[in-house]
């Protein structure tokens, strides 16, 4: 087993900074605000060889009375509560600036419930002249203390010693070894991205699919800001879903956090395999929508689009529903649209079942001989125009250059005058041929060179 080890305080001492320093990321978001991450983050840190799995938490806060059940702060404090008992042992981090606080008493006593093993870190000492706010924290009556600097990357390697050290004592090294193996070493491994406007239920999905709340859901847009990773194991397959935050348009986006947040969901999308774009069939799509599907065609990622909240819409208008919707996105062709309900978990098994199909869809291999033919069937069937300069456009032979996402070289000459339309019909006639509508394909045209040249010379 991985030992889990997550990281507890109060907002704004340093967790996320700690966390993306011990897993050499930018995965968690930092601000000065406070209460910037809402949801769990998990993250992976090596230490002499031995792999450990870090939790980065949202900050801890008293609660009134009045609060709603539902709000976005007691949905944060739960997902942390639950860290704290699915973790080894905690790191409870402290301001060395602020000192020892009422709240950080409130904190250790949650954390003492569980009766986990405490490690003390006292972060921001570099701020700080004065040692005697650093004797306070004494009161605490935690053996196990570290004066560290995340900014300075200051006594980081004393807390390093310590976590692997105190692994050893907590867990078994043969447990290490054997629980939780098969959990992180699937055969096949998919990355699916969720990608949508603020507020269309991309968070609800994937604890659907989960089957429990793993993520933060709320109706009020914007809940999600981190980039947060679920995974789900069925039949030897890893589904690695990426929630992310909803893009808003750009006169909208008035937070510095909120353009922070909406930049890495962007950045995101390349490094997943399928990228899944969500609406919200009680609005229409509008321009928004559309600018995010056109983001997603222009990074050249498989995609599909989900239609959310459909148990909404009335059976009598439905099908009115479903023109409106294909009308609107007749610019995309060969695209699947999948409709469905993350509140009453219907369309679920469609969903897994297009994934998989994707994904041996971006799998397939094709010779060279099979890939020239559909070319010069493409050419007899659309002939190419003359170059810029009158000169005849020849596309000679094509073959393949990478799978996942497929990569097609053609060979030819007087490549650099090919239209972008010519381009766009190669792609969506070879899709057609080669069985594959729902993977883009990228073309590399390549310029033949004449072995007649130098002789003529």
């Amino acid at each position: 087993m991985i030992p889990i080890i997550s990281l507890i305080g109060r907002s704004n001492v340093g967790k996320s900074s700690l966390f993306n320093l011990l897993t050499k990321t930018n995965s968690s978001l930092i601000s000065n605000k406070k209460k910037t991450t809402r949801d769990r983050n998990y993250g992976f840190c090596i230490i002499k060889k031995k792999k450990f799995c870090i939790i980065d938490t949202a900050g801890i806060d008293f609660f009134k009375k009045k609060e709603k059940k539902n709000s976005i702060k007691i949905e944060s404090y739960n997902q942390t509560k639950f860290s704290i008992k699915e973790s080894h042992f905690v790191i409870f981090v402290v301001d060395a600036c602020e000192g020892i606080q009422e709240l950080d008493f409130y904190i250790l006593k949650k954390i003492r419930k569980e009766n986990k093993f405490i490690i003390l870190v006292i972060n921001k000492i570099d701020r700080i002249s004065n040692e005697e706010k650093i004797i306070d924290f004494y009161r605490f009556g935690i053996k196990k203390i570290y004066k560290i600097s995340v900014s300075h990357k200051k006594g980081l390697s004393n807390l390093l010693k310590e976590i692997y050290i105190s692994s050893k004592k907590i867990i078994k090294e043969k447990e290490i070894k054997t629980v939780l193996y098969d959990k992180f070493n699937c055969r096949i491994k998919i990355r699916i991205c969720f990608i949508g406007k603020p507020n269309v239920g991309k968070s609800s999905i994937i604890n659907s699919l989960v089957n429990y709340n793993r993520i933060i859901t709320s109706s009020i847009p914007g809940t999600t800001r981190d980039i947060i990773k679920v995974s789900l194991n069925n039949k030897n397959i890893e589904y690695i879903f990426t929630d992310t935050a909803g893009i808003k348009k750009k006169n909208k986006r008035k937070i510095i956090l909120e353009k922070v947040s909406e930049k890495r969901s962007i950045n995101i999308i390349n490094k997943n395999n399928i990228s899944i774009v969500v609406l919200d069939a009680n609005t229409e799509i509008y321009a928004q929508d559309l600018s995010i599907i056109n983001l997603v065609i222009k990074s050249n990622c498989t995609f599909f689009i989900v239609v959310n909240k459909w148990d909404l819409i009335l059976k009598s208008k439905k099908n009115e529903i479903k023109k409106i919707i294909n009308n609107r996105l007749k610019f995309i062709k060969n695209i699947k649209i999948i409709y469905m309900s993350a509140l009453h978990k219907k369309g679920l098994k469609k969903f897994i079942h297009h994934i998989n199909f994707i994904y041996q869809e971006s799998l397939k291999t094709f010779s060279s001989s099979f890939l020239t033919k559909i070319l010069n069937k493409a050419i007899i069937q659309h002939p190419l125009p003359a170059g810029v300069t009158g000169k005849v456009i020849r596309l000679k032979y094509a073959h393949l250059g990478k799978k996942n996402p497929l990569f097609i070289i053609i060979h030819g000459t007087q490549i650099q005058y090919v239209s972008r339309t010519y381009k766009k019909y190669l792609m969506h006639f070879f899709q057609k041929e080669l069985q594959i509508p729902n993977t883009p394909i990228q073309f590399f045209f390549k310029k033949s060179i004449n072995p007649y040249i130098k002789s003529i010379n």
